[in-house]
């Protein structure tokens, strides 16, 4: 990455040989066309100077980064070799002793505050030594100098530029640390939102793990004491091994959960992409769905039947989706199935689940899908499914919405690109 003194010495190299174009434009019209006599060898020599001390920087800027101390060096080669070129064109009456200003706007900007006051003062010491020091004179009536007034019109010119330097290096300083201290407070505050992010995905995985491991632990825990008292009191092997066969199953549940909180956690636990069958997701589905799978009634729409997708965490995502809706019609007490339909078109997959709960209450439809917000009653749910899902949806290009449904109910609606190693296909 770049520093900042070498951001701002190439863009000062690029000013300086736009400076030399105009010197010598100016000197060509001033000598072919004016027929001003003018020290040429002289001005030849300070517009070479700046341009060899140009080629040696664009050389430098390549190999490697230079500090603040070489920005404010060429700054001060410049008020010097600006100052020759002013005394070879009759000195403090040139009227392009207003470029002086630029150095100083230049130092305010790219230099800390007090090089940046020290290149001012400089300048106003230059402009007040044309003054002192023997120039070339040029035809007095070419400029401003009128009568005995000249001298006096001068010295105010002088006296003016030195308190325009002053309030340029003020403001454009305080200006250019206001918006540097902004960049940095923008910057803290990317980083916190980083670091904000990353535990609130911590904490959606130790409450999903603590809510899904409740279950089996809790199992585990009776039978391995009822598997204790069977042993002191002296059963036999055969009546135990069931308690044992269990805690077996139960343990290989757990893993299996913290398989399926790794791809809820939105990384798929470094699952592929694949081609996959719209058979095979409703199969999967109604596996994880275990005994509640019956109350739930698939259906297809479409000629296509095969998209590219990590298949276990969209059957994940789909079985929180669902789960969600079987509660919400066992708070009616509504016996009818829940309704799954895919739809696969040429560019994405679609895939809705009807219920006929009460539906989104009007509060809370600005706030479905904030994590650990929910609906149900205490204990049912953490709040996580519906986040989860639009993590996922618009991690892999596409998106979740949920709709009121016409008669009474919800309609969630889980769209992603038919093929997710071409997101951009669905726009």
């Amino acid at each position: 990455m770049a520093t900042a003194p070498k951001i701002g010495l190439a863009w000062l190299v690029r000013l300086r040989w736009l400076a030399i174009a105009g010197q010598l434009a100016i000197v060509a019209l001033a000598a072919l066309m004016l027929r001003v006599s003018l020290p040429l060898p002289l001005i030849a020599a300070l517009i070479s100077i700046t341009a060899l001390s140009n080629l040696a920087l664009t050389a430098w800027l390549r190999k490697s980064d230079p500090s603040a101390y070489a920005l404010a060096g060429v700054l001060l080669l410049d008020v010097l070799t600006l100052t020759g070129l002013l005394m070879s064109a009759d000195g403090a009456s040139n009227p392009f002793s207003v470029f002086y200003l630029v150095h100083v706007a230049l130092a305010a900007l790219l230099l800390a505050p007090r090089p940046a006051w020290l290149v001012a003062a400089l300048t106003s010491l230059a402009f007040g030594s044309l003054f002192v020091l023997p120039s070339h004179t040029i035809d007095p009536h070419a400029m401003h100098m009128h009568h005995g007034a000249s001298s006096m019109h001068l010295q105010g010119m002088w006296l003016a530029y030195s308190l325009a330097a002053g309030f340029v290096v003020h403001f454009v300083s305080r200006v250019a640390n206001a918006l540097q201290a902004r960049e940095h407070e923008l910057f803290e505050l990317q980083r916190s939102a980083v670091r904000h992010e990353k535990l609130a995905s911590l904490s959606t995985l130790a409450a999903g793990a603590a809510h899904e491991l409740g279950t089996p632990l809790a199992t585990i825990a009776l039978v391995a004491k009822e598997l204790e008292r069977g042993l002191e009191a002296g059963r036999g092997a055969d009546d135990l091994v069931p308690d044992a066969r269990l805690i077996r199953q139960e343990v290989e549940r757990c893993r299996e959960i913290l398989q399926q909180m790794a791809a809820r956690a939105g990384e798929g636990a470094g699952e592929m992409l694949a081609a996959i069958s719209v058979q095979g997701v409703e199969r999967d589905l109604s596996e994880a769905l275990g005994s509640h799978a019956v109350q739930l009634a698939f259906e297809r729409e479409g000629e296509l039947s095969e998209l590219v997708a990590p298949k276990r965490l969209l059957v994940q995502v789909l079985a929180n989706l669902v789960r969600n809706a079987f509660d919400a019609q066992a708070e009616l007490g509504k016996t009818e199935p829940v309704r799954l339909v895919t739809r696969l078109e040429s560019k994405q997959a679609a895939f809705e689940i009807f219920d006929r709960g009460p539906g989104i209450p009007t509060d809370a439809k600005n706030r479905v899908g904030e994590p650990f917000f929910t609906t149900k009653a205490p204990g049912r749910g953490l709040g996580l499914g519906v986040f989860l899902a639009r993590a996922f949806a618009e991690k892999m290009g596409g998106d979740l919405t949920l709709a009121e449904r016409p008669g009474g109910g919800t309609v969630a609606r889980l769209t992603v690109p038919r093929d997710m190693l071409k997101p951009w296909s669905t726009a």
